[in-house]
């Protein structure tokens, strides 16, 4: 486990069982409680989201409009070379590794 810049705890994907994780999520949802973003943390979630998008990741979700997180559980960054350049070139390399989600 490791705190975000924000002080929320997150799994250090490194040193944990992906499985595990995933069914520790599972059994623990009613208890995450994920804090309502305020407007700057939406907008800059969206400006992510906006640079991905220009920079070729036409996939790139919409961030909630709650918390300001992006899933992106569902993408694979990590093996594609043109969004690994894309979040480092739009600030978010260290984001992307939270547990499937950027922003919050």
């Amino acid at each position: 486990m490791r705190d975000t810049d924000s002080g929320v705890p997150v799994v250090d994907e490194a040193k944990a069982d992906p499985a595990k994780v995933k069914q520790a999520e599972k059994d623990c949802a009613d208890r995450l409680v994920v804090p309502d973003a305020d407007a700057s943390e939406l907008a800059h979630a969206q400006e992510l989201t906006d640079c991905m998008r220009r920079n070729g990741v036409d996939d790139f979700p919409d961030p909630d409009p709650k918390t300001g997180e992006v899933d992106v559980e569902d993408l694979d960054l990590k093996s594609s070379p043109k969004a690994m350049a894309a979040l480092k070139k739009c600030g978010g390399e260290d984001r992307s590794k939270t547990n499937g989600t950027v922003g919050g």
